[in-house]
């Protein structure tokens, strides 16, 4: 039997000839890492895990609404469907901020349900105000800094929250 999520990465690109969902399921696919790490590190599968595995979740798939600007005219010409072509530029843009605040409310959830202390919450802070950071490097009809906003910004927020997470690990 094959893993689910190898599957998944694979399904992703084909996604997109059918429905403009493929953003959502890449981010869903991405989801499981952190839900099924927390089962193997613990055994057990709280609703934490699941909230934190959909804050993976919806900020990959908010992040990728982004990366799809860069294909949105290669997705007219070959009639693929991606939000940026069914919403347009600016659906991408909103879609993206509403998945990035749900993910900010998505780790607060977890913060609550764990009792995390505050080297955790200065990390969610951390988190919304490089999101927050990232939306305003980017503007439709101003794409300039697009790749700036979808690969540096988002691998410093992994980086950043990874150590604002062990620091709290470590307490």
């Amino acid at each position: 039997m094959l893993p689910a999520r190898p599957v998944g990465f694979v399904v992703y690109p084909y996604l997109k000839r059918f429905t403009w969902l493929s953003h959502i399921w890449l981010g869903l696919v991405d989801g499981l890492a952190p839900v099924g790490a927390w089962v193997a590190i613990t055994g057990r599968l709280p609703w934490e895990a699941w909230a934190l595995g959909g804050a993976v979740a919806v900020w990959i798939a908010g992040f990728d609404l982004f990366y799809s600007l860069f294909d949105r005219e290669f997705d007219v010409e070959q009639g693929l469907h991606s939000v940026a072509v069914r919403f347009g530029v600016d659906g991408a843009f909103w879609g993206a901020r509403l998945l990035h605040v749900l993910t900010v409310a998505l780790l607060a959830a977890v913060g609550i349900g764990l009792h995390l202390g505050w080297f955790y919450w200065l990390g969610v802070a951390v988190v919304a105000a490089l999101l927050t950071y990232e939306h305003s490097l980017v503007k439709p009809g101003d794409l300039r800094r697009l790749d700036a906003a979808f690969f540096t910004v988002n691998g410093v927020i992994s980086v950043v929250f990874f150590a604002f997470v062990l620091a709290e690990a470590a307490l």
